[in-house]
């Protein structure tokens, strides 16, 4: 091979590399760049800002204690966290037995997704309340099964101070079983009593 063939091989083995360097202008000395701010993504925020109840505080020797803090933590939502309504539920199964804690299990889309639209554009968190609910459906059915039943509310707190009129209202029954002097939820059971908008 002659060195003029060599040489032309060469370039245009050569010319399709230097066609793989960088493109544009490299940043010069008066060009500044400015830092991206971090927006929290959802798995970096504290469902509800920290304000909801935590399973390991519930005294599960206490039948009351326990039912209340899983009603509680069953209307604890966070929009901006949470896909479902039942992420709440499955916060909660530290405090239920392991069948109903199986039973838990996210759906593909939440079931109350209209009363999320507002929440949800403020990432919103619920505030729950209750009180024990009135009638004869709260009873001792054993010395190992219990059954309490709440009035619960729930009001909407913005991460941006926008204010959110909506709040809920439900009825709830949380079935209880004692085993190795520990209450555990069995199952549970809501009802909704009307909801502002």
């Amino acid at each position: 091979m002659t060195r003029h063939r060599l040489i032309t091989a060469l370039t245009l083995c050569l010319l399709p590399l230097t066609a793989c360097g960088p493109e544009g202008t490299q940043p010069t000395s008066e060009q500044t760049t400015t830092p991206a701010t971090a927006t929290p993504s959802p798995t970096e925020l504290t469902p509800g800002e920290g304000t909801f109840p935590d399973p390991g505080s519930a005294d599960r020797a206490d039948v009351e204690a326990t039912a209340e803090t899983a009603a509680l933590m069953l209307h604890s939502w966070d929009t901006a966290t949470d896909r479902t309504q039942t992420a709440a539920a499955i916060r909660a199964t530290p405090l239920m037995s392991q069948e109903w804690a199986a039973h838990q299990v996210e759906p593909e889309r939440n079931g109350n997704q209209a009363a999320w639209l507002e929440p949800a554009e403020h990432q919103a968190y619920s505030a729950p309340s209750l009180i024990p609910a009135v009638g004869d459906v709260t009873r001792d059915v054993a010395a190992d099964k219990a059954i309490r039943a709440y009035d619960l509310t729930w009001r909407w707190i913005s991460r941006d101070s926008h204010p959110i009129e909506a709040t809920g209202q439900r009825h709830v029954v949380i079935y209880l079983e004692k085993h190795n002097n520990q209450w555990d939820v069995v199952g549970h059971q809501t009802h909704d009593m009307g909801s502002s908008k």
